[in-house]
């Protein structure tokens, strides 16, 4: 449960893929964006690998995939509309996260999220899961100009939980790349969002194990 310092770590947590299962609202955001052009609906399974890099770039993946060269940058605004809409539809946590966050907490945990995702849908689907009161920093894809797997975001997320002794926890290779580059742990749950991640300092396959992986760090 400790740090090295005595102190309980700091635990930052990824979003998408992670503490949620957001694909098919993703999902429904960019088929509603590609019926604006008249292309076919892509299958949930084809848009999950194109989550985790953020918006900008899953929305680029999907007009890609479907044959469509207009930039992502001049329909995000639309994708946006589209996804805010759907944000908490059909979204699902994954088993055991709140009451795993919950014990966290009680430990003295400080909790936090980094995030692709840009910050307004975060928080409507912190808040529409009751998710928000576990978190008292929370960093998105475009709260600072960098996004993981640069270290960035992680580190101003542990800067605004108070600093210290810190984790990352995440379900793919930016998560994991960017608790490297930050030089702290990183704890992977493995998803089928994004690339997959083929190094961590711990693996565990799922969530309510977390607070036993955390006592071994």
């Amino acid at each position: 449960m400790a740090s090295p310092t005595g102190k309980p770590r700091i635990l930052v947590f990824d979003l998408d893929g992670t503490l949620i299962d957001s694909a098919p609202d993703l999902a429904q955001a960019v088929n509603a964006l590609l019926a604006e052009f008249g292309k076919p609906p892509l299958a949930e399974a084809a848009i999950r690998p194109m989550i985790g890099d953020g918006s900008r770039l899953l929305l680029a993946r999907a007009l890609a995939a479907s044959g469509i060269d207009t930039p992502a940058d001049d329909v995000f605004d639309r994708f946006m509309v589209h996804y805010l809409a759907f944000a908490a539809d059909k979204t699902k946590v994954y088993p055991d996260v709140p009451e795993t966050l919950a014990a966290l907490q009680a430990r003295g945990h400080p909790l936090g999220v980094c995030t692709n995702k840009p910050f307004a849908p975060t928080e409507r689907v912190l808040e529409a899961f009751d998710l928000a009161r576990f978190f008292t920093a929370v960093i998105g894809g475009d709260s600072l100009p960098q996004r993981k797997p640069q270290p960035e975001p992680l580190l101003k997320t542990i800067e605004e939980l108070g600093g210290g002794p810190a984790a990352m926890v995440g379900d793919s290779a930016n998560d994991i790349l960017c608790a490297r580059a930050a030089g702290v742990p990183g704890i992977l749950i493995p998803s089928d969002y994004g690339q997959p991640a083929t190094e961590a300092d711990l693996k565990i396959a799922r969530f309510a194990e977390l607070p036993n992986a955390v006592e071994r760090l």
